[in-house]
Parts: C-alpha cells; sequence; structure tokens
C-alpha cells in the first residue's frame, strides 16, 4: 500500500461532499488499497455501471468438433462474427450508434497522454493443460485491433499476462505477433516478466500460510494505463477455504492471478490469493479486497475499463482445470466486474436450461451465499441490477434476465440531420401487429412531431424537423415509443 493511502482518503471523503463536479477531480490513485477505503465509483461517467450486454450466437463457434483442445477451439471460432457482435455489444454497452463511436467511448486514456503512449494490459484467465478452457484467441486480437487501428495505441505497449499462470505457454507465435494483423498484436508475458516483474504487496486478507503476496510491478506503479480483464467461463468444484467465491470463476476470481504468490514458479493451488477466513463459507475477503485494489481500479480514468466473459464455451461439473462441457455460444461485456459476474453467473452458470452439464449442488448452494456478496460489497442491492441483464442474438429478439414483458426486439428512433449531430435513442418493445407510433416532445412538454413506422420496423428516423417543418431548436428532447399496448420514452440530444 502506498503511505499517502490515509491522506488520500480523507482528501476524497472531502471532495465527494461537493457533489459530481467535484468528483471528477479525484485522483483515485491510492484510493482503493484496502476494503476499508472503498466508495462507490462510476468506472465510466458514459456508461452506467449496472449495464451488461450478452451476445448469443452460435454462429461464433460453427465448426466445433469433439477435440476440446485449445487449437481446435480457436480454429473453430469465427473471428469475422466475433467481430462483428462485439461491435454491436460495445454499442450496446455505451448506446452509441456506430462502433467506432462504441470503442471510443469505453476505452479512455490519462489527459496528459497520446494514444501512442498509453499501456495497456490484458488479463487472460487459464488453469490446466491443453484442453482446458480458457479465453479464444478472436477476443483478445479485436480488442488489439480497436485499440491500434482505431484508438493508435503501440502493439508493443499492450501486454497480455497473467501473473500466476504463464499465458506464452498458450497464446504462442501460432497465434500472436506485434506486426500480423491476421493475429493478437501484443506482447505475451511469461507470468509478470513483460510488466516489471513481480512486487510485493500487502493484502489484509492473504493467507500467509501461501508465501508473500505479490502484483505486477507496472499495475502497483500505475504503469498500466487500461486494464481489460477477459475471463473463462467456468464453475468451481472446491468446498472450502479459499474456494468459496461464489464456486464461479469468472473476471472478479480472474485477478487472483494478479494478486499472487512470487515465490513459486509453477502453477499450484499456493499461487492463488487464499482466503484467510475459517468457516465453512466464509465472506470472500480475499476475493472483494483485490478487486478494490487500486493496482485495478485506480487510475484517473479507473484502469479497469472493460470486463469480458468467453463463454462460447463453459465449465460445468468439470470445474475450473477441466475441458468445457458446456457449449453455451455466449460472449458477456460489461464496465464493473462484480455486477459482470453476478449477471453473468446467474444468468449461465447457474441457469440449467443453458448448462446442460450443470454445476454441483455444492457450487449452486455456495453461490446462493456468496454471489449477493458481490453487490453488497461494492455497495450495490439485487434491486439494482434487476433489470441490469440484455441478451441479444443478432436478427432476432433482445432479451432481459428473466425474458420478462418488457422483452422484445430491439427498435432505434435516430436523429439525422445536416446541420445536427447524429444521435439516437432505443428501445425493447414485444411483438405486436399494430404501427408504431412515435412523439418528439420539447422540454416544455409541447408535442414537437409525430412518426411512425410499421410494426417490425427496427430503425425510425427523425430529420430534426418539427411538424410545421422548420429545423427545431438544441437541446434534449423526450422520445415517446407506443407499440401495442406498451410505451416507452427515452431522451434525444440535439446539438451541433
Amino acid at each position: 500500500m502506498h503511505t499517502t493511502h490515509d491522506q488520500n482518503r480523507r482528501d476524497f471523503l472531502k471532495t465527494a461532499a461537493m457533489g459530481a463536479v467535484g468528483m471528477t477531480a479525484v485522483n483515485f490513485n491510492n484510493l482503493f488499497a484496502s476494503p476499508k477505503a472503498w466508495t462507490k465509483v462510476q468506472i465510466n461517467p458514459a456508461i452506467d455501471n449496472t449495464r451488461v450486454v450478452c451476445c448469443h450466437d452460435a454462429k461464433m463457434l460453427p465448426n466445433l468438433t469433439a477435440n476440446q483442445s485449445f487449437a481446435s477451439q480457436n480454429s473453430a471460432v469465427s473471428a469475422a462474427v466475433v467481430s462483428s457482435n462485439m461491435d454491436q455489444m460495445a454499442m450496446m454497452l455505451t448506446q452509441k450508434t456506430t462502433a467506432a463511436l462504441a470503442w471510443s467511448t469505453i476505452f479512455q486514456k490519462p489527459a496528459s497522454k497520446a494514444w501512442a503512449d498509453v499501456r495497456v494490459a490484458l488479463k487472460t484467465n487459464g488453469i490446466g493443460g491443453t484442453t482446458t478452457n480458457r479465453p479464444r484467441v478472436a477476443i483478445y486480437k479485436k480488442i488489439c485491433d480497436v485499440l491500434i487501428d482505431q484508438l493508435g495505441v503501440q502493439a508493443s505497449n499492450i501486454v497480455l499476462y497473467d501473473a500466476c499462470d504463464d499465458a506464452s505457454k498458450y497464446y504462442t507465435s501460432t497465434y500472436v505477433s506485434l506486426t500480423d494483423a491476421t493475429k493478437i498484436r501484443a506482447v505475451i508475458s511469461t507470468r509478470a516478466s513483460s510488466m516489471g516483474g513481480l512486487e510485493a504487496v500487502t493484502l489484509v486478507n492473504w493467507n500467509t500460510a501461501e508465501g508473500a503476496s505479490s502484483c505486477p510491478a507496472d499495475l502497483l506503479a500505475g504503469n498500466i494505463d487500461i486494464l481489460v480483464n477477459v475471463a473463462a467461463c467456468k464453475s468451481h468444484d472446491g468446498t472450502g477455504g479459499h474456494y468459496n467465491y461464489g464456486s464461479c470463476t469468472l473476471c472478479m476470481k480472474n485477478h487472483f492471478g494478479t494478486f499472487t504468490d512470487s515465490s513459486r514458479s509453477s502453477h499450484s493451488d499456493g499461487l492463488h490469493v487464499n482466503d484467510s477466513g475459517a468457516s465453512t463459507l466464509p465472506t470472500p475477503l480475499s476475493l472483494i479486497e483485490i478487486n478494490q485494489h487500486d493496482a485495478i481500479l485506480g487510475g484517473t480514468p479507473v484502469r479497469q475499463q472493460l470486463c469480458i466473459v468467453d463463454a462460447l464455451l463453459s465449465n460445468g461439473a468439470s470445474g475450473p482445470a477441466g475441458g468445457w462441457d458446456n457449449r453455451t455460444d455466449r460472449i458477456v461485456m460489461g464496465t464493473f466486474a462484480p455486477i459482470v459476474d453476478y449477471c453473468a453467473a446467474n444468468n449461465i452458470l447457474l441457469n440449467k436450461t443453458i448448462m446442460t452439464t450443470p454445476m454441483a449442488q455444492l457450487g449452486i448452494t455456495n453461490a446462493a451465499v456468496i454471489l449477493p456478496q458481490f453487490l453488497t460489497n461494492f455497495g450495490y442491492t439485487a434491486a439494482d441490477v434487476q433489470n441490469s441483464w440484455t441478451e441479444f442474438t443478432p436478427g432476432t429478439a433482445v432479451l432481459g434476465a428473466k425474458a420478462q414483458a418488457h422483452s422484445g426486439r430491439l427498435v432505434q428512433v435516430a436523429l439525422v440531420h445536416a446541420s445536427f449531430k447524429q444521435s439516437s435513442v432505443q428501445f425493447t418493445v414485444v411483438p405486436s401487429n399494430e404501427a408504431l407510433r412515435v412523439s418528439i416532445i420539447d422540454g416544455r412538454g409541447r408535442l414537437v412531431r409525430k412518426l411512425s413506422a410499421v410494426s417490425d420496423a427496427s430503425s425510425i428516423v427523425w430529420d430534426g424537423l418539427s411538424t410545421g417543418g422548420t429545423s427545431v431548436a438544441t437541446g434534449n428532447y423526450l422520445v415517446k415509443i407506443i407499440a401495442g399496448n406498451l410505451e416507452r420514452s427515452g431522451k434525444i440530444r440535439v446539438s451541433k
């Protein structure tokens, strides 16, 4: 931890009283160095922490054979479909109308740096041998392509790492090159060798019987500007102690491979942070602590900016080290790891309709106890995330977490006018044979324009004109859409 921690916390509490404007001036470095320091924070001011998007598309994995090797998995994946779907997910996550706008909203750099100087770390998720379920190459390639081709990050400034498991053993030159755009353009680290090595760090809930706790030095020093967390979708078959973190090894658990034991050179249980609680189902103290740590959520802007769960394949009964035993054909995306994990666990790993080989009952029981703590320890409740999960299959319906009455297809109302910036608002509407009706209402409650479209339309364009044919004034407008008996409202911004 840093010696300035107490002062930084006092400064934060003092500044927080000033409201949202004051919060933007806070230096978040050192703020999260222990669980006691946690203060609820918005990861990205343009994206709701609670928003989680899931793409369900069997076309991402069209040629899978019975061979479960990592090489065979990657050969089966359609990188083009994954790339296109991740663009759509980014647009839904940010509520932007183009992929370029969406990605430039997700990824934020320090104001003092040019993109060419930004350093990025991609945390991979690996355990077990060559048949294990680890994130597929196409996902990392897409992230690197966006960072390099769109934003201007240098490939040599992107590093893919797993400090407790050697990522270079799996993401080999077959998949990686700094110059070949058909591959992952990044440096692949042997543990933390490309991140300044491992440096000792104090964790309150580290079990000292396992050795000295450590973390990649570049994360501790704030030398990494953007952290992307990519986890595989796995259950965990452990029965006690440090295995009790919800029985799901997703994004939060992925950082058990960031905070590790520097004295060990090969993978074993001792490499992982061990919860020091002694009860049968202890509070997941270490899991919470490391995911509130400055190494993960420090920085200005906040360092960990994107969390992805690769659920193309999932582990149910086989636990984390075995080969996949469920084809789930999904990718999950969000900005806030605890909520991404809570939603992904409940909607995939604990969904027996999806998991034909489900988690063991012990894991399901543990998850019921631990998963709610993913929310409460970060200042959220179940009510805060009841509508967080949006699942879609390209070209078909968009589903809420429970496929409730509000579920249906996505309809966009888009402002397209030569003098105004393009803007849009999206609605999820139930199927109906009736025409869609849209009202544009100004800030004083006056009807500005009425629009209509056929019942199966996915997009409705507003030309920025009033009923009288004149351009409207800049400002915020209420957009009300009626589909059958369902009415939805949203806002659209008119600006030049």
